[in-house]
């Protein structure tokens, strides 16, 4: 999809629904799963990739775009990269909503009475010890994945 494939009035009802701040351009209509969702025609779209494909141009087939401003509503095309679904996962932006921890690959190994730390690599879950601190155990998870991942973007800043 480019831009000539979208009406001008496609194009104002897109521009419509989006609220520049200094960083991110956020989706302020419909959303799914905190996707923004536009409707061209009779389907919905994913907004994210309506606008990259509008700026940008064709996203090539078996790609996901990844926001690589961890927010969800974002349509801004500088925040968004094709990657795969592997690399799209390696990015994610921290622990799962409904973590213990709050730690990204760190849980609460009952059994032992220390914390477990893990990653999933190539759809493989890879248990890396436990441990006696929160820290230590995430100090291990980080370092695997810089070794592992290519997209993990959090953990390279944060070393």
């Amino acid at each position: 999809m480019t831009a000539m494939e979208l009406t001008e009035r496609q194009l104002a009802n897109f521009w419509a629904k989006i609220d520049k701040t200094e960083t991110c351009w956020n989706w302020t209509a419909g959303t799914s799963h905190g996707y923004g969702v536009f409707h061209v025609g009779r389907k919905a779209r994913p907004a994210h990739r309506v606008s990259y494909q509008i700026h940008v141009g064709a996203i090539q087939e078996g790609r996901q775009l990844d926001h690589i401003c961890h927010n969800r509503p974002c349509v801004n095309p500088a925040h968004l990269r094709p990657v795969t679904a592997k690399q799209n996962c390696e990015n994610a932006g921290g622990a799962q909503r409904n973590s213990k921890s709050g730690v990204r690959g760190v849980t609460w190994d009952n059994s032992r009475l220390k914390w477990r730390a893990s990653i999933c690599h190539d759809w493989k879950q890879m248990n890396l010890g436990c441990y006696k601190t929160i820290e230590e155990a995430e100090r291990v998870v980080v370092a695997k994945r810089l070794e592992l991942f290519t997209h993990s973007d959090m953990d390279k800043r944060a070393s």
